[in-house]
């Protein structure tokens, strides 16, 4: 089972400081994770690296990280740093 998680606001060190619970009550959980990024025009590096944290968490237990609904300049980011090779749904 995937729990479906809308990101309401960009992903930048501020919003990543309220975000950081729910991504480690997401990485405790024993679903597969669906991040809809509809709502998020920006992600800096703190963005990143929850993305990374969560991917990292999630495989630990055998689980998937998925994107859906990036675009601009998140889906360019996640695509230039590759991360779109280890997490479906973040290809351009």
């Amino acid at each position: 089972m995937a729990k479906v998680v809308l990101i309401g606001e960009d992903m930048d060190a501020a919003a990543m400081a309220r975000l950081k619970p729910l991504f480690e009550e997401l990485a405790a959980g024993t679903d597969d994770v669906t991040l809809d990024l509809t709502g998020v025009d920006f992600v800096d590096s703190s963005g990143i690296g929850g993305l990374v944290f969560l991917y990292k968490r999630l495989r630990l237990g055998s689980r998937k990280l998925r994107l859906r609904g990036a675009r601009g300049q998140p889906l360019q980011l996640i695509a230039h740093l590759r991360l779109s090779d280890l997490i479906e749904g973040g290809k351009a």
